[in-house]
């Protein structure tokens, strides 16, 4: 079944599945798709804050699977006269959300509700109230429940907040419906285009927000010229399953007509002979339309539109896949020097690219001298690549001056094996590849030498071949017999 008709209820329900699990659900519209689906279903459970709290109109009740919405039910969350009051649901994971309902006020009240924002994200910066924006509310007429799309934009957060003004926030439900989101390898990426019309700039097109609208800056724009294309670097060569693009939604959404979807691994004439994995008929305005490339393989995936002058805008661009060749650190023992909360040594493996720290998926030491990070492969292995994500919503800079360093020895924790390279930067929410070319070892480590930080990783992937040689740390306890009557 397709994950779009996966609804999600923030309603928490028990269900016990056909095999004796329970199943923590922020329940289902249609109890029918969860019969059919509990076995693919993730337990899920919301957790919601808000502002404040007026009484004991507590911020649970919007997710109590009741719309009452007169006051004395006791069904209505409802925040103090606070300035910018709102509500936060945490859904514990990253969704592609489709809808946001909302129950408003019955008995009193309702145009308290006028101008707040439903805000989608990633982010708790400023408490998740700086998320992209999937609608404003103008209005709800009281006791009724109002529907807003949001397009499949990305997050675990979902704010509603009344921004600028004093007022009290009140919400009787809220109803989300959406699926978890399938790793975008295309985050990570590196982008560019043929051509920079004012300030839309081809990363535009992988920042995880399928805003359409041109006034909300989430869109690329070329100049109006021959053949325009926009070009996608995955640093490592992927089989490719799908491509997802998502069309302007204010003007000229035919401009995108007869693009072609290009993957491969060649740079000849900037990608643009690759072979094809479609031909875009068209993408109604401000849609997104997904692409099946059947396991392509490529590097580089190419949107261009030929034999013609025209304008070429992305709004999003998501494409899921996996890597050609393994990555051999997924199934590594991994360590560091210290640990920061809960950021564990295995976010660095989790196959995850998300780089905002909310997202739970980066490394973090303590403020160490020397920090480092090791993966243990378990065997020898030569090593072709190393490539590391940075974190994006904060410090970047921290990784300046690293080291990749690929050997057998665990003198000093690992810290003194060959140097691979040495990291002068990596942009803010970027991967970097780093060629190794061949080194061989059993453990690659990365360490800040000389100074004084943090050390952060939001994905460590390894690409390499066993060398059948056994380290010598595994040798190191076999004895040969001593043979004293030789002679």
């Amino acid at each position: 079944m397709s994950p779009a008709v996966v609804f999600v209820w923030l309603a928490v329900l028990v269900q016990r599945g056909a095999f004796g699990e329970i199943f923590l659900l922020i329940g289902f519209k249609h109890f029918l798709n969860y019969l059919i689906d509990y076995n693919i279903i993730k337990q899920v459970s919301g957790k919601v804050t808000q502002s404040s709290l007026y009484g004991d109109a507590v911020p649970e009740r919007a997710i109590d699977g009741n719309r009452a919405s007169n006051w004395a039910e006791n069904s209505c969350t409802h925040t103090q006269n606070d300035m910018s009051p709102w509500w936060r649901v945490d859904l514990l994971k990253t969704y592609n959300i489709n809808t946001v309902t909302i129950t408003n006020r019955k008995d009193c009240c309702p145009e308290r509700i006028n101008g707040a924002e439903i805000r989608v994200g990633n982010s708790l910066k400023d408490d998740g109230n700086s998320n992209p924006v999937c609608a404003e509310i103008l209005s709800i007429p009281a006791g009724t429940s109002k529907t807003y799309d949001c397009k499949g934009m990305e997050g675990r957060y979902v704010n509603i907040v009344i921004s600028r003004q004093k007022e009290y926030l009140t919400l009787c439900e809220v109803e989300i419906t959406g699926q978890p989101s399938v790793t975008n390898i295309a985050r990570g990426g590196k982008v560019t285009q043929s051509s920079l019309y004012g300030d839309a700039i081809p990363e535009r097109a992988i920042d995880g927000n399928r805003a359409s609208n041109w006034g909300e800056n989430s869109c690329t724009h070329t100049q109006n010229q021959l053949n325009p294309w926009w070009r996608l670097d995955l640093l490592n060569k992927y089989y490719i399953n799908t491509v997802t693009i998502t069309n302007r939604k204010d003007c000229c959404p035919e401009r995108i007509n007869g693009a072609e979807i290009r993957i491969g691994n060649s740079l000849t004439d900037y990608g643009n002979t690759n072979p094809i994995c479609t031909v875009i008929s068209s993408i109604p305005a401000g849609t997104s339309t997904t692409y099946d490339c059947k396991g392509m393989e490529g590097q580089y995936i190419n949107i261009v539109i030929p034999g013609r002058q025209e304008y070429l805008t992305l709004c999003e661009v998501e494409v899921t896949g996996q890597l050609t060749e393994a990555n051999i650190a997924r199934g590594g023992k991994v360590t560091q020097s210290s640990l920061y909360g809960d950021a564990i040594p295995e976010r660095a493996i989790d196959g995850n690219r998300a780089s905002n720290w909310a997202e739970n998926s980066c490394t973090h030491t303590q403020n160490d001298m020397s920090p480092w990070w090791r993966v243990d492969l378990l065997k020898t292995y030569s090593i072709n690549t190393v490539t590391i994500t940075n974190r994006k919503d904060c410090c970047p800079e921290r990784i300046n001056g690293a080291e990749i360093r690929i050997g057998n020895s665990l003198t000093d924790y690992g810290n003194t094996n060959p140097i691979c390279t040495v990291i002068s930067s990596i942009p803010a929410g970027t991967s970097t590849t780093y060629n190794c070319k061949g080194m061989e070892g059993q453990y690659i480590n990365i360490v800040i030498p000389g100074r004084q930080e943090y050390l952060t990783l939001c994905e460590v992937e390894v690409t390499g071949q066993l060398t059948g040689k056994t380290p010598s740390a595994e040798l190191s306890h076999l004895k040969c017999p001593v043979l004293n009557s030789y002679r």
